[in-house]
């Protein structure tokens, strides 16, 4: 065949070829594209798996978050108007000429208005509400509601003090109902202007990035949307790629198919990072609010929000607390932002530029900025929740921490320790110092300072420092001895000469007084008062060491007791915690009340809540204990704290004792008014001399701490089975009957007194009343409740010991000062009684009269408290009465301790 015919046949073959192989390449095409789309589907299916499960399931992990106690106002309460302010200052309460809104206080005079926040308390929420009162004097008058009606108390919100067990992602969540409509719309307008109208994807957001980042010539703006920019959050790290970029585009188109516009929203009001303190990342407007303001989310003020708007762009770039020029250009570039879009008037706009950042300084958003008190409520805790409780499951833990208090106890210890430095010419910054207080009759910890830079969580003093106390530890010794009241009382006179005592393994101890001087014999109460070594060595050795180990152990005291006699001079170690318990029993009339800091602890929404009861024993008796209070309150009118009278105020019954050790290494005050006890200790860590009494160092700064405390004023109401008689300087009774003179102390009416020789008169009749013969008496700790005699039965013998005694007085008084002629006609003419028996027989019928009328009411009283008692258990029955309390029960002792 000829070559053109071939080539024209083969021209022929490949233009007939052509639209076959076209149509494979299509077909080819084809099945790959369905393939990629049944792909991208399956992948998608996936993606929509993982996004709802993820979302669907989702639960934040929140550390526990701790309150303080809540002011509660009372009528009457004592208050001062410095720790008013204190207290609104822990709130962060705004003071205002006129309050507009919850957060505010005003005051006109002594006139005072208060708008509450609403706040969920341990048992119930309570709503923002105004509240008026009065200060008179340091006294709470005239409470009542905004609408006039009188009030006996009012609960404020508890002021928020940190979080437990720190560390890794925090945040407050919020609802979509609790965010405010500014908040919304200027995220909206910042951040993604077609929120409302795109399906996760915004076209026309990217091309408008597109074209700024052009015409910048670099990236200065995104295209994300708030809904891609929440897949990011939740789903993705922050490193840029176009397969993320890819990913976040899809799962953005199936989250709008899925959940709405406001969830939207709100997931990523809550997911945004806006901070960071230390390993703590600050998520969400909800904390962002609270950290850098320290208010609600629902009180912050238009220039506010737009900080916190102004921050999702890089919360690090623009801290307001490192760069504040950054921070505030950002702040008004968002402020233009919302008048542009209306959000905001010409005035407003104006206004708010001209507004500085007004961020809370940095240490005050501390996440533990009580570190000495956050670890003994760790303690409290650690037997009812795991650790992975506390750091997840968002518990809100109501403590007893008084803000007002701590602040006052740890500028106390700071500044005096500075302040003793500095007068005595110590080395800087060598003396540490740590103080507890304690509310006497709750045993609630008010304050807790471990260290002398008090927000320093390192070492702490108030709890771990086991320290001799030196004298702190006398009062268990006169109280050994006025507990035995047929033996001892204030009077007695106890030999305050040189002491030797030999040991077994001969060894001699020989304690002298602090000036080396011996005082003879001296009354008990100044042998207390004025801290005399020798004569509490000789009282603890007559009365035997275990049974003065015996009173410490009554007392609160669980640490280890030396079984020698130095301990009667403090020669035992123990915290300022475990002190602070032992003075609280004495503070509370001898019922010792465990120091606790926990009150309640309820979920993250307040619906269940277990409460903490405070555990309390009776130590002491109430007697010998407001006997020893009498000799304690000498302490500070005469002896050894004398000096710190000369700033507090002379009317309140001050209480304490002095504490120094050999070589002066501690110094110690443990000291209570009528409402409070405090302890103070100042040392070196190094255990190295100070040159301090604790009159000169740790007396100084108690007070400091006291005297800016409300107190009651006047004296402390002696109990039952206490009378206030003349005693001489031998502890004898000067009867006023016969002979004037002696110094009134407080006895027991069980004290069998000695009557002055110079003040007796005799007759039969009164020889038959004054015998001293001895009875056949239990001794004293065979009398306390519980060891076979009825406490009752006793003191109703008391009771009528004091009857007979004002009826003879009264009789007494009766004869000599109303002469016969004097009396009324009609008198004269009734038989009066001549003889002693017709006296004695009127005192034994007056004597059963008041015996009935003191077991009438008795039975009144019975019958009050079981009413009372049924009401407080119809109202705990009541649902509406709050969310469900029950009792707190730790770990069963069959489960493995949760704690590392």
């Amino acid at each position: 065949m000829p070559p053109n015919k071939r080539r024209t046949k083969a021209k022929t073959a490949n233009r007939k070829g052509r639209p076959g192989r076209l149509r494979r390449w299509i077909k080819r095409l084809s099945l790959l594209a369905l393939l990629g789309v049944l792909v991208l589907a399956g992948y998608m299916v996936w993606l929509d798996v993982q996004l709802r499960e993820r979302l669907d399931s989702r639960q934040y992990q929140l550390p526990a978050r701790v309150y303080a106690r809540p002011l509660i106002l009372k009528e009457g309460m004592v208050m001062r108007p410095d720790e008013l302010a204190s207290e609104f200052a822990a709130l962060n309460y705004k003071k205002m000429p006129a309050i507009e809104e919850p957060g505010q206080w005003q005051r006109e005079g002594m006139e005072y208005r208060v708008w509450r926040r609403d706040f969920i308390h341990a048992d119930k929420r309570e709503p923002a509400e105004q509240v008026l009162f009065r200060l008179r004097n340091d006294e709470l008058t005239n409470l009542r509601s905004e609408t006039g009606e009188r009030l006996k108390e009012f609960r404020l919100d508890a002021a928020p003090i940190g979080t437990l067990l720190g560390g890794g992602d925090d945040r407050t969540p919020v609802r979509i109902e609790e965010i405010p409509p500014l908040l919304g719309a200027t995220l909206i307008a910042v951040e993604d202007q077609d929120f409302v109208h795109h399906f996760g994807v915004s076209p026309r957001g990217i091309a408008r990035a597109m074209v700024a980042n052009f015409k910048a010539g670099g990236v200065v703006q995104g295209g994300s949307t708030i809904t891609q920019q929440l897949v990011k959050n939740i789903f993705f790290d922050h490193k840029p790629s176009l397969w993320r970029k890819f990913n976040e585009a899809l799962m953005a188109i199936l989250m709008e198919v899925h959940y709405d516009k406001a969830y939207i929203l709100q997931e990523y009001i809550n997911e945004v990072w806006l901070g960071q303190q230390g390993s703590r990342a600050i998520y969400g407007f909800g904390l962002a609010s609270e950290f850098y303001f320290q208010k609600p989310l629902n009180q912050l003020e238009p220039h506010q929000i737009a900080l916190l708007v102004g921050l999702a762009k890089g919360a690090s770039y623009y801290n307001p607390w490192r760069n504040p020029e950054r921070a505030l250009e950002r702040r008004n570039t968002v402020l233009d932002v919302m008048f542009e879009q209306g959000l905001i008037s010409e005035e407003q706009h104006d206004r708010l530029r001209k507004k500085p950042l007004e961020v809370a300084s940095a240490g005050a958003t501390a996440q533990n900025p009580y570190p000495a008190f956050t670890e003994r409520l760790l303690e409290e805790l650690r037997p009812y929740y795991s650790v992975e409780e506390l750091r997840t499951a968002g518990l809100r833990v109501y403590t007893t921490l008084a803000p007002s208090v701590q602040k006052l106890a740890e500028d106390a210890v700071s500044q005096g320790a500075d302040r003793l430095e500095k007068d005595r010419g110590l080395k800087e910054d060598s003396l540490q110092g740590a103080t507890v207080v304690l509310e006497n009759h709750s045993g609630n910890v008010l304050a807790m300072v471990g260290d002398r830079r008090p927000h320093y969580p390192g070492f702490n003093r108030a709890l771990e420092a086991r320290r001799q106390v030196g004298s702190l530890i006398k009062p268990a010794v006169y109280l050994t001895a006025l507990e035995r009241a047929h033996q001892y009382n204030l009077g007695t006179l106890i030999d305050d000469a040189p002491i030797r005592e030999e040991a077994p393994d001969g060894q001699v101890w020989m304690p002298a007084n602090f000036n080396n001087r011996s005082h003879g014999l001296v009354p008990l109460y100044v042998a207390l008062s004025r801290s005399y070594n020798q004569a509490t060595a000789r009282l603890g050795l007559d009365l035997g060491i275990e049974n003065v180990r015996q009173t410490i152990r009554r007392l609160g005291v669980q640490a280890s007791l030396p079984r020698v006699p130095s301990l009667f001079l403090g020669a035992v170690e123990m915290t300022p915690f475990e002190v602070a318990g032992m003075y609280q029993t004495l503070a509370n009339g001898g019922e010792h009340v465990e120091p606790r800091t926990l009150l309640a602890v309820s979920d993250a929404d307040g619906e269940q809540v277990q409460r903490f009861r405070p555990k309390s024993s009776r130590g002491v008796e109430e007697v010998p204990a407001y006997l020893l209070r009498y000799a304690l309150e000498q302490v500070m009118r005469e002896g050894t704290g004398k000096s710190a009278y000369r700033r507090l105020p002379n009317s309140v019954p001050f209480a304490g004792k002095t504490g120094t050790t050999n070589d002066y290494r501690d110094s110690w005050f443990a000291g209570f008014s009528p409402g409070v006890t405090a302890v103070v200790w100042l040392g070196r860590d190094d255990n190295e001399r100070t040159s301090l009494t604790g009159a000169t160092g740790a007396l100084t700064v108690w007070t400091d701490i006291m005297r800016k405390l409300p107190h009651r004023h006047g004296r402390i109401q002696a109990p039952r089975g206490v009378e206030w008689k003349p005693l001489n300087r031998d502890g004898q009774y000067m009867d006023p009957r016969n002979c004037q003179g002696g110094r009134e102390l407080p006895v027991s009416v069980e004290s069998r007194l000695q009557t002055d020789p110079r003040c007796q008169r005799r007759g039969w009749f009164r020889n038959w009343f004054d015998d001293d013969k001895e009875e056949d008496v239990a001794p004293r700790e065979d009398m306390t409740p519980g060891w076979g005699i009825d406490p009752e039965q006793q003191r109703r013998e008391q009771q009528q010991r004091q009857r007979e005694q004002q009826l003879r007085e009264q009789l007494e008084r009766e004869r000599q000062s109303v002469p016969q002629e004097e009396l009324d006609p009609e008198l004269q003419q009734q038989p009066v009684p001549q003889s002693e028996e017709e006296r004695l027989r009127r005192l034994q019928e007056s004597g059963r009269i008041q015996e009935q009328r003191y077991l009438e009411e008795e039975r009144r009283a019975q019958e009050e408290r079981r009413i009372l008692e049924e009401r407080m258990q119809r109202e705990q029955a009541q649902p509406d009465r709050g969310a469900p309390v029950e009792e707190a029960q730790p770990w069963s002792p069959e489960e493995p301790d949760q704690w590392p």
